[in-house]
C-alpha cells in the first residue's frame, strides 16, 4: 500500500509551490518538493474509498499503535516467526520465501511487521467473540480431518506416464520424488503434505479424495502447476469432540477473521479505549467509523466500513505475497491460490 501511495502521488498533477523553509523532499529542472507540498497534497488526494491519502495512512499508523498497545505483551517474536516459517513453506522455504519477496519491493521485516499485525487483530476478534458450545457442536458434525497424502509434480505428461508406471512396478515414492519432483517444498517429507480441503487446487484435491489408502492416482493429475501423481498415504480419522475441541476453535476463529464486520466491531472496541485525538481538522475523520458505537448511525459522507486496503494489510494480507507461485511454490501446487502445503501456506 505504501508504495503504490507513493506512486499515485508522485502522478497526480502539478505540484505544489511550497513554503521555503519546509525541508525538501525531491527537485527537477521544474521546481522543487517540499515536505509542506507533499503533506498538503496527501490530505487532499482522495483514495477510491472516499477517505485522503492522508486520512488513511493516518488510520493504519494509529491502528498499528492501538493494536500493538494492547496486544504487543501477548504476541511475541517467536509467535512473529512461527507464522511467518508457517506461511514461507508454500514458497519453498524462508529463503525461497526472502527471494519472492525482494522480487516485489518488499523485505522480511515488512512482512514481519504485517504477520505481528494480523496476530494481534487475531487476538483483538479472540477477545471480541464468544464462541458458544452450540457453535463447536455444530463445527465438530461438518469438520472433516485432514488426510495425508503425497505428490510428485514434473513438466512433462509422459514423464508423470513413465513414473506412474515405475510406482506400479514397485519403485519406492519418496525415490521418485527426491530425482523428479519440482516442488522443493515436498522434497524433505518424500512429498507428503496434509491434505487441508480447500487450500489446494480443485483438480488435485479432487482426484486425491477419490484414492483409498495407499492408492496412487493412475493417470496424471493436470493443473496450473504441472502433472502430479498422487498418493493416499493415510486417511484422517476424526477424534471426540473434546480431541478436536482446540482446531476446531480455531477453525471458528479463523471464520470470524474473514468477517470485515466482526473485525470492525472488534477494532472499533478498542479504538474507543483509545481515547484518540486528531489535531490536524483536515484529517479528523481517520478514526471516525470506529469511534461510533455499535448500531450508531454514520455521519454523512463516512465511509461505514474499514477500507478493505487498509484491512488486507491489517490482516497480513497473504493474497499481497502470494502473487504468482515459483518454481519453489510450484510445490504448492495445491493450494487454491498457489497450491501445496509442505509448500502449502497463506496463507496463506
Amino acid at each position: 500500500m505504501k508504495k503504490w501511495l507513493v506512486g499515485a502521488i508522485a502522478g497526480s498533477g502539478l505540484l505544489l509551490a511550497g513554503c521555503q523553509s519546509s525541508p525538501e523532499v525531491a527537485s527537477t529542472e521544474a521546481g522543487r518538493v517540499r515536505e509542506d507540498d507533499l503533506y498538503e497534497r496527501m490530505k487532499n488526494e482522495t483514495t477510491q474509498s472516499g477517505m485522503t491519502f492522508g486520512e488513511q495512512m493516518l488510520q493504519q499508523i494509529l491502528l498499528e499503535d492501538i493494536l500493538e498497545e494492547a496486544y504487543g505483551d501477548q504476541i511475541t517474536d517467536e509467535d512473529v516467526e512461527a507464522e511467518l516459517e508457517r506461511e514461507a513453506e508454500q514458497y519453498g522455504g524462508i529463503e525461497e520465501f526472502e527471494q519472492m519477496l525482494e522480487m516485489q519491493g518488499m523485505s522480511m521485516d515488512d512482512v514481519r511487521t504485517s504477520v505481528r499485525t494480523s496476530l494481534q487483530v487475531r487476538a483483538a476478534i479472540s477477545d471480541h467473540v464468544e464462541v458458544t458450545e452450540e457453535e463447536i457442536e455444530e463445527a465438530y458434525e461438518n469438520y472433516a480431518v485432514d488426510a495425508t497424502v503425497a505428490h510428485i509434480l514434473v513438466e512433462d505428461f509422459e514423464l508423470a506416464e513413465d513414473l506412474i508406471e515405475e510406482l506400479n512396478d514397485g519403485a519406492d515414492f519418496g525415490e521418485l520424488v527426491a530425482e523428479h519432483t519440482i516442488d522443493t517444498g515436498t522434497i524433505e517429507t518424500n512429498g507428503e503434505m496434509p491434505l487441508e480441503p480447500g487450500r489446494f487446487v480443485p483438480e488435485f484435491e479432487e482426484a486425491a479424495m477419490e484414492l483409498e489408502e495407499g492408492e496412487i492416482t493412475q493417470e496424471p493429475v493436470e493443473s496450473q502447476f504441472g502433472y502430479h501423481i498422487i498418493k493416499m498415504v493415510e486417511m484422517g480419522e476424526k477424534g471426540s469432540l473434546e480431541e478436536e475441541r482446540d482446531q476446531i476453535e480455531d477453525m471458528i476463529l479463523d471464520s470470524y477473521m474473514q468477517d470485515q464486520m466482526v473485525v470492525q466491531e472488534a477494532i472499533g472496541e478498542l479504538v474507543r479505549d483509545a481515547n484518540v485525538q486528531i489535531a490536524d481538522e483536515d484529517l479528523a475523520g481517520a478514526m471516525q467509523q470506529f469511534l461510533q458505537e455499535p448500531g450508531e448511525q454514520q455521519m454523512p459522507g463516512g465511509e461505514q466500513e474499514i477500507d478493505q486496503d487498509l484491512l488486507d494489510e491489517l490482516m497480513e494480507d497473504e493474497e499481497a505475497m502470494e502473487e504468482e507461485p515459483t518454481d519453489d511454490d510450484a510445490d504448492e501446487d495445491v493450494d487454491s491460490e498457489d497450491v501445496d502445503s509442505d509448500d502449502e501456506a497463506e496463507d496463506e
